[in-house]
């Protein structure tokens, strides 16, 4: 069986859930780095896999978005800063699947991804949570994980 398969019984759930919430938690990401230069090539290769598309940006240096037909949303802006610092926070991308995630893990480490952990299921985190920590080549900290909320 096929793992999207897998989750089609959760297609009602989802349905009820974009009914109740019309639009998304997040509206873009503004992630600063100290060298904007220095990570863009590992930015354009792992943000494409996420279905985004360079976008043209006013204040940052570069960012990244989806199409929902002729609408622009879920940004992703690169800024730079001379004192930004790696910090505890991670930012956590959803997948689709574990293949998603396998192909993040490949992706992040032909780039220059740091501190790769996974793709590996984490029983600690949720029982069906498949993911790949890593660390972007300045340091700061991503993840991509793929898990089923109702078990």
């Amino acid at each position: 069986m096929r793992e999207m398969d897998l989750n089609e019984d959760l297609r009602a759930e989802r349905t009820r859930y974009f009914e109740r919430y019309a639009f998304p938690l997040f509206s873009h990401i503004d992630f600063r780095v100290s060298d904007a230069a220095a990570v863009r090539p590992f930015y354009d290769a792992l943000m494409p896999l996420f279905g985004t598309e360079p976008t043209m940006v006013r204040v940052a240096r570069y960012g990244y978005t989806r199409r929902y037909g002729t609408v622009r949303a879920d940004f992703f802006n690169v800024f730079e800063d001379p004192d930004a610092r790696p910090t505890a926070t991670r930012i956590a991308f959803a997948a689709p699947s574990t293949d998603f995630v396998d192909e993040v893990a490949r992706v992040v480490r032909a780039h220059g991804g740091q501190n790769v952990d996974g793709p590996a299921y984490f029983a600690q985190h949720h029982p069906t949570f498949y993911a790949v920590f890593f660390e972007d080549p300045l340091g700061n900290r991503l993840e991509v994980c793929h898990h089923r909320m109702d078990k």
